[in-house]
């Protein structure tokens, strides 16, 4: 539960919310979900073979992998590790996870990306996680604060970036 208690960097430092979804298990179900499974009857092999290409080429990779990956089965188990490895805040922002995980969902999904709707976001857990994997993102809510948190994490930020919170901060000073 390292996540909870990170105070710079992290979307939760944007308005303390009661009922906050960890990013890391929203991550790991998102992944779990866009991805078929390599042992079930009706998954692609183009998906299973472009997701061995994909794992075996992916740098800071386990060595172990190249060996399991041949079965569906041992393909499965690293899919699955990928995910567990990936969800953990350490490995979260790591460039070659990302990389893997977007185009891993490519290949499950082909061209266009799949959209992810979470009606009831709260403080955006699922749509942002959605976003860092390649999906598109929609996400709701009753409640006007976690409409407006969703509208500046899924839109704001990713359209401004640093300019934004420079902005901000300016305006902040100036209102007092």
């Amino acid at each position: 539960m390292q996540e909870k208690s990170i105070r710079h960097g992290h979307p939760s430092t944007l308005h303390l919310w009661w009922a906050r979804r960890l990013l890391a298990s929203s991550l790991a179900v998102l992944m779990a979900l866009l991805l078929p499974d390599p042992c079930d009857a009706h998954c692609p092999a183009a998906f299973k073979e472009e997701a061995r290409r994909i794992l075996l080429a992916m740098h800071g990779r386990a060595r172990e992998w190249t060996g399991a990956i041949e079965s569906d089965e041992g393909l499965r188990h690293i899919l699955l590790k990928f995910i567990a490895d990936f969800s953990n805040w350490d490995e979260a922002s790591n460039p070659a996870y990302l990389k893997a995980s977007r185009a891993l969902v490519k290949a499950a999904h082909g061209e266009e990306p799949p959209l992810v709707v979470d009606p009831f976001a709260g403080g955006g857990s699922i749509p942002l996680e959605a976003r860092r994997v390649g999906c598109e993102a929609f996400g709701s809510d009753l409640n006007p604060v976690a409409c407006l948190i969703l509208k500046l994490m899924l839109d704001d930020i990713p359209r401004h970036g640093p300019k934004l919170a420079e902005e901000l901060r300016e305006l902040g000073w100036l209102a007092l």
